[in-house]
């Protein structure tokens, strides 16, 4: 017994290891340059955001987070969505080492936690970009596809709760992704 706490301790220890370091977002109803630099500067009061460059042309922003900060994803959608704009896409890159992934697998990136939904079992190392398939991050029928690739409940309500893994607290937010 005193063995396979062990080895859950050391498992959490590794997958904590891993920590987020930007993102590229798409925003959704743009209309002129205006627009851009409204999220702009919402983006820029984001306490945990080092650095936000600006493609205005495809809407994107490109998110250098603050070393060793702890990355909401909640929080920059919200910056967007107050700029009064929705989020159409997230990708995420974070540094890994050595942690496993699979389908369900619920693995802790700086902080959060994210189940990973329609992913071959693999070891992550170094720098991986996945994408977020979480309600109000992609369009809603782009959304509904991910949930064949579960059972959990935690993919409708955003949260973590009878479905996911004992030694997680209920109610804590959950993000889905997708490599």
């Amino acid at each position: 017994m005193k063995k396979i706490l062990v080895i859950i301790a050391l498992l959490w220890s590794i997958s904590s290891m891993a920590q987020i370091k930007s993102a590229t977002l798409t925003a959704s109803g743009l209309t002129c340059s205006m627009c851009s630099k409204a999220i702009y500067k919402a983006l820029e009061k984001v306490p945990f955001i080092q650095k936000v460059d600006v493609d205005v042309e495809k809407s994107t922003y490109s998110l250098q987070f603050k070393e060793g900060a702890n990355v909401l994803l909640d929080d920059v959608k919200k910056a967007v969505q107050d700029a009064g704009f929705s989020v159409a896409s997230m990708q995420v890159t974070a540094s890994f080492n050595n942690t496993e992934v699979y389908n369900d697998a619920h693995i802790n990136i700086g902080g959060s936690t994210f189940h990973f939904l329609n992913v071959p079992k693999q070891v992550l190392q170094g720098d991986k970009t996945f994408t977020v398939v979480d309600k109000n991050y992609l369009t809603q029928s782009q959304h509904k596809k991910y949930k064949k690739y579960t059972k959990m409940a935690c993919f409708d309500t955003g949260v973590m709760g009878a479905c996911c893994p004992k030694d997680k607290t209920n109610q804590t937010r959950i993000y889905h992704v997708t490599i």
